[in-house]
């Protein structure tokens, strides 16, 4: 098994964002509950959350280097 360090860190901090948004969310009843909790999730990490190393979004990150938003 590999080891959380040894793990890349946009790994390890996609995995802690995971942790972080579903801690208090109840368990999806179907797939369809769970896509759309997933879409939710995706843009939360993508234009909400702030990452640990960087405090800017992906989206944010995204447009400083490229010059325009993903959204």
């Amino acid at each position: 098994m590999i080891k959380d360090e040894e793990t890349a860190p946009a790994i390890r901090e996609y995995r802690m964002a995971m942790a972080e948004y579903f801690k208090d969310k109840p368990n999806q009843k179907n797939d369809k509950e769970l896509k759309k909790q997933m879409d939710v999730f995706v843009y939360w990490y993508n234009h909400v959350r702030k990452q640990s190393d960087t405090g800017k979004t992906p989206d944010e990150m995204y447009e400083k280097i490229y010059g325009k938003s993903t959204k």
